[in-house]
């Protein structure tokens, strides 16, 4: 997965940088290694030392731990309340080192030093900011129609408002005039239809949610699998729970009623929740199992699966009714014990979904973005991010509105942005109208049509480009020649809303992308020789002449890596700005610590590694 910053904070003194796995950890003056302070550049407009960008050369940079870079700078280099911005760049990861493994190359992150004329001086921009510019309202629900005349009263919303939150409602969907086949599959989703007497019923299905489902997510993978199976169990426990009754003469009929009842209810509801789109509720599912069974996916091991040990709701029918096996005095005839047979059936089938839930309960837990998922279940999570966005932009305009920014205004609003970052000046409402027109078309478009391929290859990167320009944005270079509305808080948070929105559609997209696979890869990883296969190391300087080596072979694939194995003592070597040229040929720079006959190791991503014996000599 590409390198991405999960967390960055800064002091007057350090910045620290938390990455999405471990980074690249070699000498100080290696181009990819994390610990080259000439791979961060910092900007700081009120700094006396970085109020020009430039290389923090004076940095010291250490390791809290292998994903965590810490960097140290000169006394006083920033002040509480600044505006930093890093730019990172050719840093690589622990995993594939010797090339750039950031998601963006360069990578620009902007962070705010806590703090800034302390907690009276923030109260007083706040209140004067309050003050300064009007609070604006909006309505944000639909107005009923005037009694009696049809016709919307004073201050209500229009008849097409209305008609359009009841559509979003009954079908969690959110209307798209351009969109036929979406509607058409929203419709299918929000309505069951059953044939009854010669005539068809339908019956909503209340939605919690509005997606757009021409994206073509829903129920795949493991969801599929195991929503299947709870419906084909739920199918032939409902008939056997109805037809239980109680053996035990002095069980309350009350009782023996609602606990039939309850027990339907919570075996409907595990099934209902494994059915929804973009995966259930972890929590939901995991209390209706404990409910039902005493006993759920994290109950210490072992779970228990004899029917008259179940506890729970299914336990308390097995007791109330008098219906289990061992020992059953009121068990008398054949009739009694199907009785029996049949708690026992529908026991084993909620236990064995338990067992089916526990083993596939990770794919559904949020978790880091390095986690792969299920690509139909996550386009559903990814639909609603796109439509969170769309919204965001909208919040940002309607805050930009609010401190005297308006829509004419933002379209001659110029941006401009520190020369490292290769950002060209931009005007406000391009920015918005690039994020807005991503979420809305191209990003849907792509994800629908290129699928997992066109995450890695095209969304991934667009989103990265536009959360950079997002958090650029937050602390133009012109910041100071920019309308006093901008600089306000409330633009600020809002514009930091959007940035996080957008990484969190990063994050989201990450689970399910994969790169375009090559021809190659089916071939046969082989090696053939090392040219030259014999090198010169300089014992003073440690320099390696020729700089380079080219290697011989077949079925090499991006993400190769290069190892060096000495046949005998204690050398080193490593492989670094490993290149391949074509499938045949891959070129890289060496470093060895001593004069030795090395092995040479090569591997291919997720293959066996193939070893040239003796394949390098340094002299």
């Amino acid at each position: 997965m590409a390198l991405t910053i999960t967390d960055c904070r800064a002091t007057t003194t350090s910045i620290t940088i938390v990455f999405s796995e471990d980074v690249q950890n070699g000498v100080s003056t290696d181009p990819n290694s994390a610990n080259n302070a000439a791979d961060y550049t910092i900007f700081d407009s009120n700094s006396s030392v970085f109020s020009t960008p430039g290389h923090p050369s004076s940095a010291q940079v250490s390791f809290a731990n292998p994903a965590q870079v810490d960097l140290t700078l000169p006394t006083s280099s920033l002040q509480e309340g600044d505006s930093v911005v890093i730019v990172l760049k050719n840093i690589g990861t622990a995993a594939n080192p010797g090339t750039s493994g950031l998601a963006e190359d360069p990578l620009i992150v902007a962070v705010t030093v806590p703090g800034g004329g302390g907690t009276a001086g923030r109260i007083t921009r706040d209140v004067e900011d309050a003050i300064a510019y009007p609070i604006l309202t909006e309505q944000v629900g639909a107005q009923p129609t005037a009694p009696m005349t049809g016709m919307p009263g004073p201050g209500a919303g229009s008849i097409g408002q209305i008609a359009s939150k009841a559509v979003t409602d009954v079908l969690g969907w959110r209307v798209n005039p351009s969109d036929p086949k979406g509607f058409v599959g929203a419709l299918t989703q929000a309505f069951t239809l059953t044939e009854v007497e010669g005539h068809t019923e339908a019956t909503w299905v209340p939605r919690t949610y509005a997606v757009q489902t021409d994206l073509g997510g829903g129920i795949t993978g493991a969801q599929a699998s195991l929503y299947t199976r709870a419906k084909e169990a739920l199918d032939s426990s409902l008939p056997l729970l109805g037809g239980l009754y109680a053996l035990d003469p002095e069980a309350d009929p009350e009782y023996v009623k609602a606990l039939r009842e309850m027990a339907r209810s919570q075996m409907t509801e595990i099934v209902k929740e494994l059915g929804t789109a973009g995966g259930p509720s972890v929590l939901r599912v995991d209390t209706y199992f404990q409910i039902l069974l005493g006993q759920n996916s994290q109950t210490p091991p072992p779970l228990t699966f004899e029917p008259d040990l179940v506890r729970g709701t299914l336990g308390s029918v097995r007791d109330t009714y008098g219906i289990f096996f061992l020992n059953n005095p009121f068990s008398n005839s054949v009739g009694d014990e199907q009785d029996i047979t049949n708690f026992r059936v529908i026991s084993d089938y909620m236990t064995s979904l338990l067992q089916s839930w526990t083993s596939n309960r990770q794919f559904f837990v949020v978790g880091p973005s390095t986690q792969q998922a299920f690509f139909g279940t996550q386009l559903v999570l990814i639909s609603r991010q796109f439509s969170v966005i769309a919204d965001t932009v909208n919040e940002v305009r309607f805050v930009l509105d609010s401190v005297f920014i308006g829509a004419s205004e933002r379209q001659t609003l110029l941006l401009t942005f520190p020369a490292n970052t290769n950002t060209p000046p931009m005007f406000l409402e391009d920015i918005l109208n690039e994020v807005v027109s991503f979420v809305s078309d191209e990003g849907p478009r792509l994800m629908r049509d290129g699928g997992r391929i066109a995450v890695t290859n095209n969304i991934l990167p667009v989103v990265g480009t536009l959360q950079n320009l997002v958090e650029l944005a937050h602390d133009p270079l012109n910041i100071n020649q920019l309308p006093d509305g901008f600089r306000t808080v409330r633009v600020r948070n809002a514009l930091d809303d959007l940035a996080d929105q957008l990484q969190t559609l990063f994050n989201l997209s990450q689970q399910v992308g994969q790169q375009i696979p090559t021809p190659e890869e089916g071939g046969p990883l082989q090696v053939f020789n090392v040219v030259p296969d014999t090198v010169s190391r300089n014992p003073t300087s440690g320099v390696i002449t020729p700089k380079s080596v080219l290697i011989a072979g077949s079925g090499f694939v991006q993400g190769v890596k290069v190892s060096f194995k000495p046949t005998a003592g204690t050398a080193t070597g490593r492989a670094a700005s490993v290149h391949v040229v074509s499938p045949n040929l891959l070129t890289l720079t060496p470093t060895f610590s001593a004069t030795a006959t090395f092995d040479v190791v090569v591997t291919n991503p997720g293959r066996p590694d193939v070893t040239l014996p003796r394949g390098i000599t340094v002299q």
